[in-house]
């Protein structure tokens, strides 16, 4: 694709200082008429003040005004043919070098050049205009610019070429850039996300159960001392536990690299303590391993054991009085699969109930899920409670890892 030459916005101090030169000069080479020259300056210079804004239509404009003023004589005397050649190599310079197409520019270096070689006869035939010209006078002059023509073509290529690289420079420059910026953008939302899913699964849970074991001391307080007791020692383990949590994700976050997701310590034997902490709070738990558990990044270990929290967390909050859940791990050679059922009221058949909605928790974790590629799929069962399914595929979480 080819590359577009801006135009200029306005007149430059180069081109004034050209246009007083292009004044100037025909006002000396016409020293016999000097207000002949000094008008053909004029008129000359004032169109080439636009000669890198306009160049072709600035082209037009010289290539008429040098045609008109070639077979002008006053008292025997004429402007000198080197001043309209200067003015036409002016404009076939500006129209090469500054028009917006390659196309364009080839095309008004070659009208430049044919009316050079027309300008030439004109002068020499006088009064007798352009019917006094034939086709051999036009290829002889022709001919005879080359020379001239070819050195204003080089410069004005090679000024072009120039050009073309200092935008294509500042263009990539810009794209690299916006790439930069976008990228930044886009791990900054990845890792706020990611902030978001760790705070949620920590707190949520850890007050969850807090408030959970609160309220049954406060049932109990007066006629089982020794419950409520207990109640405020998980209470306390709980907080204490969520702070340590906490202060590690803040270290990591202060760290450099890496983000909290992959650099948070996790393995899959800790599945067992997050169902241990649910029993804790009063949920009858219970964990059925299937398979070995293989050897997993920290990141997929974290998925896991966050899925099975925050699905505990769901049914200890939701699923109504002495509530009960079972989770299902089923370590596969390419896959990890998490099953998680809890007890719950029947569904009323012929009765319409309002369609699950997902919270933060629910979008954590199938965020968490479909950042290693994995499936997930959470919502209500027929006969009553609710179903968190999800699968991590081993060899998608080592790639995103990796």
């Amino acid at each position: 694709m080819p590359v577009r030459v801006r135009p200029f916005a306005g007149i430059g101090p180069s081109d004034l200082l050209v246009s007083v030169a292009v004044a100037l000069l025909s006002t000396w080479w016409w020293h016999q008429f000097r207000p002949g020259g000094l008008a053909f300056g004029l008129l000359a210079g004032t169109a080439l003040l636009w000669r890198r804004r306009y160049p072709v239509a600035v082209l037009a404009a010289v290539s008429l005004l040098t045609a008109a003023a070639a077979p002008v004589e006053v008292d025997g005397t004429q402007l000198h043919e080197g001043m309209l050649l200067i003015t036409l190599a002016l404009a076939m310079y500006a129209v090469v070098a500054y028009a917006a197409t390659l196309r364009r520019a080839v095309a008004g270096g070659v009208v430049a050049w044919l009316a050079a070689a027309v300008v030439l006869p004109l002068q020499d035939q006088g009064g007798s205009g352009l019917s006094g010209i034939t086709l051999w006078d036009l290829a002889r002059n022709f001919g005879l610019l080359a020379g001239y023509g070819g050195v204003v073509w080089a410069l004005a290529l090679t000024v072009r070429y120039l050009r073309q690289l200092r935008v294509t420079d500042t263009e990539r420059l810009i794209s690299e850039e916006r790439e930069r910026r976008d990228k930044a953008r886009i791990a900054v939302a990845e890792e706020r996300a990611r902030i978001a899913r760790e705070l949620h699964d920590i707190v949520a849970h850890s007050l969850s159960v807090i408030v959970l074991q609160a309220n049954g001391a406060t049932y109990v307080f007066d006629h089982d001392p020794e419950r409520a007791r207990e109640a405020l020692r998980i209470i306390g383990a709980t907080g204490a536990e969520a702070l340590d949590e906490i202060r590690q994700l803040v270290e990591m976050l202060r760290s450099e690299g890496g983000g909290a997701s992959d650099r948070t310590p996790a393995a899959l034997d800790q599945v067992a303590s997050v169902v241990q902490r649910a029993r804790d709070a009063g949920l009858a738990a219970t964990l059925s391993v299937r398979g070995t558990p293989p050897d997993v990044p920290g990141g997929v270990a974290l998925a896991v054991c966050r899925i099975v929290q925050e699905s505990l967390t769901n049914t200890l909050r939701h699923a109504g009085p002495a509530p009960s859940a079972t989770v299902t791990l089923s370590y596969r050679p390419d896959s990890i699969d998490i099953d998680i059922t809890d007890s719950g009221v029947p569904r009323r058949t012929g009765v319409a109930e309002p369609a699950p909605t997902g919270g933060h928790g629910l979008v954590g974790m199938r965020e968490r899920v479909a950042l290693y590629g994995g499936t997930f799929d959470a919502g209500p069962r027929p006969e009553g409670g609710w179903r968190v399914r999800a699968t991590l595929p081993l060899t998608g979480a080592r790639a995103v890892i990796a």
